[in-house]
């Protein structure tokens, strides 16, 4: 694959950016190519930045990451998104971001290894499709 697998993270928490940023910044095939604090913000940014893949932190200010899931997915049912979660990836938050069609559920702090394997199965699954 020649083109890297392209990557919104959305947080409220600067450090959770910093951390998911530098994570993916060691993936030689995933880039970083936007970021946001809160849902709005999120839609704005996935339409500017037409990410393959939103990391999206679950409970943020002014709209949360399952509101934006589910705007996301009823203007573009395709979009690909893993919500993050410090809430350990359990209980009724986390079922609702499968319902809504989340890709994964992820938990802080975050795991280096469960973040490349995403990414890694994300690429195989566009590679698939081309």
């Amino acid at each position: 694959m020649a083109d890297k697998l392209r990557l919104l993270i959305v947080d409220d928490s600067k450090i959770a950016l910093a951390q998911l940023g530098a994570i993916i910044s060691e993936i030689d095939c995933a880039e970083v190519v936007g970021t946001a604090e809160n849902g709005l913000s999120a839609i704005r940014s996935a339409a500017d930045s037409t990410p393959d893949l939103i990391l999206m932190d679950i409970v943020m200010p002014e709209m949360d990451g399952l509101s934006a899931l589910r705007l996301m997915r009823a203007k573009n049912p395709e979009v690909r998104v893993a919500m993050v979660s410090s809430l350990g990836g359990s209980g009724s938050h986390a079922e609702e971001a499968f319902r809504l069609g989340a890709v994964q559920v992820i938990a802080k702090p975050f795991d280096p290894e469960i973040i490349n394997a995403l990414i890694e199965s994300e690429v195989s699954l566009q590679m698939k499709e081309t």
